[in-house]
């Protein structure tokens, strides 16, 4: 099993202290926003994709812009455009940095205009996968909160993409959005096939609130077979608890899907433990120790 991470921004002036960190920790990818890659000449993406290969760890993925001037389905035509060629900007970028997939977004459309928003994304796309294919890229298209016109239900966001028959457009699967806008583990077990790469991450199921695998009350025990036969970097899109290490971010993560995080069950109810004195979760050592964040 590979654990990866997502990141704001990649830094020139911090890169090879947190390459060494993450290749410590064991991590073996990273997805970054795009800011880093359009704000940075052209030297300096060559010089970062030099350096992640040299430190053994993928430069995975790429999580494009979305909403507002960059809503790929926004209904004037006009806005919907800049959007298109601002993406094909970024993916640009993302092709000399070396990664290999740019998550983007079905965006927003007006509730009112559902039916019309799958049209006005399929106009966007069927200009960027050219594109892609040509760059090499793989776009994943993320699924969304509640709240979005289009794109929240995986199963029917996989279906339209499904459409196209191209390996080069696919499904970026977020474990927390989904849990916010329905049964998670279901549609995880039906869009597992046309996964290309994985948000990981934790809520309360009332909001997005970013934690990670274990924090929250997303049904892990029922994800993880599908998880575990994963052949990607499942990439944890989270905040770390309490400034954990990365070490200590990877161990956890793992514990949750693997099964050595302890849990309790009390009334019927089963929960993770933690530790009353550091707040992290309990997790079972390969030599059965319980360990936490105290150590």
């Amino acid at each position: 099993m590979e654990i990866g991470v997502a990141v704001g921004r990649i830094e020139w002036t911090t890169l090879e202290d947190d390459l060494k960190a993450w290749q410590q920790a064991g991590l073996t990818a990273i997805e970054c926003d795009y800011p880093s890659l359009v704000e940075n000449p052209v030297r300096v993406l060559d010089r970062w994709a030099q350096m992640f290969r040299d430190a053994g760890i993928r430069f995975w993925a790429v999580h494009a812009p979305f909403g507002g001037q960059h809503n790929l389905a926004h209904p004037e035509e006009k806005v919907r455009r800049r959007a298109v060629e601002y993406h094909k900007f970024v993916m640009e970028r993302t092709a000399r940095v070396g990664a290999g997939i740019l998550v983007i977004h079905p965006a927003s459309a007006p509730r009112t205009e559902r039916e019309r928003g799958w049209d006005w994304l399929r106009e966007s796309l069927d200009e960027l996968l050219p594109f892609a294919e040509e760059l090499g890229l793989t776009l994943a298209v993320e699924n969304m909160l509640p709240e979005a016109a289009i794109g929240a239900d995986p199963a029917e966001l996989s279906g339209f993409l499904a459409a196209y028959f191209s390996p080069h457009l696919r499904l970026c699967f977020d474990t927390g959005h989904a849990h916010i806008a329905g049964n998670v583990y279901l549609w995880l077990e039906s869009v597992a096939p046309s996964i290309a790469t994985y948000h990981l991450a934790d809520n309360d199921k009332s909001r997005d609130l970013h934690l990670p695998p274990g924090y929250g009350t997303v049904p892990w025990d029922l994800l993880a077979p599908v998880l575990q036969q994963a052949d990607i970097p499942l990439i944890v899109e989270a905040y770390r608890w309490q400034n954990s290490s990365w070490l200590q971010f990877r161990q956890e993560t793992e514990a949750v899907i693997t099964g050595r995080a302890v849990v309790v069950e009390v009334g019927g109810r089963k929960a993770f433990a933690r530790c009353w004195r550091c707040g992290r979760l309990l997790v079972l050592s390969a030599a059965n120790e319980i360990l936490c964040g105290c150590e």
